[in-house]
């Protein structure tokens, strides 16, 4: 039990995973109490506030200009994120944003700049590299149970979207794609356990260029893919380490679709799923593969609310901030960065650092 008064959050944007991340925050209300909501669709919100506790905002300004709240969380549609993070930091409001931090580096910089401007925190996704089984994966590799790390393949192959999301359009345009969506996860596992990226090589393309939305309203409506819907990042890393990663909106149901692999001098560490807590996370330091203890107990899937309870705890005692906006900024440069390399055809470099964040588990 926490020995603080909780932080006090509002949610901006009241769409499908608002619902996840207002069930994870009820759990810990000696941390985090909910003041309340805003979304456009004024009766998503309202919906939003009978569920999870608080009140419906009328507007943006109003849910901005309410002196209970501390925080904002920033669920809104991926080019909302830069404008709503902004207005935010504006109003005084610390903020965890879901990912991407914006949909390009000058919006991202100047979030960053914004939050360190005025003293505000700035949280962000993705933050499941505070799951259990991603932080057995680092220990591991804090311990040299593999010796010296030396290369690392990573995948996100997230299928189709539009047979399963009721508006899978939003996610094929530009400034958004696999690799802003969910090559973050992968790209935050990796930076996490081995720092900055220096330089990106990137390969990829649209290989399925119109797309029919299978599910939802919009069923049978038909849309044209705008940005590379397969992405592959050759990454060299700062620390001499080099790896691999896939993202897709193409491949679903791969054998190996959302893990990381890395080899080192002495064996090799597998990490089942840069997304899920609870996934496997093995050992090879022979010819054999082993599963490795949890450093705890893990939640099964994901714990939305982990990077809210971990940005009170810092807001409220001496305990560092993991989920940072640095870091975020750091995989949108990547990100961003890979785009042009597969665009101009050649190895771009990123220009922006981090420092990798404490562990959540010692």
């Amino acid at each position: 039990m926490s020995s603080y008064d909780p932080l006090r959050v509002a949610v901006i944007g009241c769409g499908g995973i608002s619902g996840p991340y207002g069930a994870s925050m009820r759990t810990k209300p000696e941390k985090v109490e909910i003041v309340g909501a805003y979304d456009m669709d004024a009766e998503r919100a309202q919906a939003w506030a009978a569920e999870n506790g608080g009140k419906a905002y009328a507007s943006l300004d109003d849910l901005l200009a309410e002196p209970a709240i501390e925080a904002v969380v920033n669920l809104t549609i991926h080019h909302a994120h830069a404008e709503v993070n902004r207005a935010a930091l504006n109003a005084g409001k610390h903020i965890h944003c879901e990912k991407p931090l914006a949909t390009n580096l000058p919006d991202g910089r100047e979030t960053v700049r914004l939050a360190e401007a005025a003293d505000l925190r700035l949280s962000a996704s993705p933050f499941t590299f505070l799951g259990e089984a991603q932080q057995t994966f680092f220990k591991a590799l804090r311990d040299e149970r593999i010796g010296k790390p030396m290369v690392v393949y990573s995948a996100m192959n997230w299928g189709r979207l539009e047979v399963w999301h009721g508006n899978a359009a939003a996610f094929y345009t530009r400034g958004v794609g696999p690799l802003f969506d969910v090559g973050v996860y992968a790209l935050t596992v990796l930076t996490t356990a081995f720092g900055p990226v220096s330089r990106v090589t990137g390969f990829g393309g649209i290989q399925q260029p119109r797309r029919t939305q299978q599910s939802g309203p919009r069923e049978g409506s038909s849309f044209y893919v705008e940005t590379p819907d397969v992405v592959i990042s050759g990454l060299e890393f700062a620390n001499g380490m080099i790896g691999r990663l896939t993202a897709s909106f193409l491949v679903g149901g791969a054998k190996d679709g959302s893990g990381t692999e890395v080899h080192g001098e002495n064996g090799a560490l597998y990490l089942g799923s840069n997304h899920d807590f609870n996934c496997a996370v093995e050992i090879q330091s022979g010819r054999e593969w082993e599963a490795l203890p949890y450093v705890a107990e893990p939640h099964r899937g994901v714990e939305w609310g982990r990077a809210v309870f971990d940005l009170a705890d810092s807001l409220r005692t001496v305990s560092p901030q993991r989920a940072t906006g640095r870091q975020a900024l750091h995989v949108l440069d990547v990100c961003v960065s890979t785009l042009e390399s597969i665009e101009h055809g050649h190895p771009v470099s990123t220009t922006t650092h981090f420092e990798p964040p404490a562990p959540y588990y010692e």
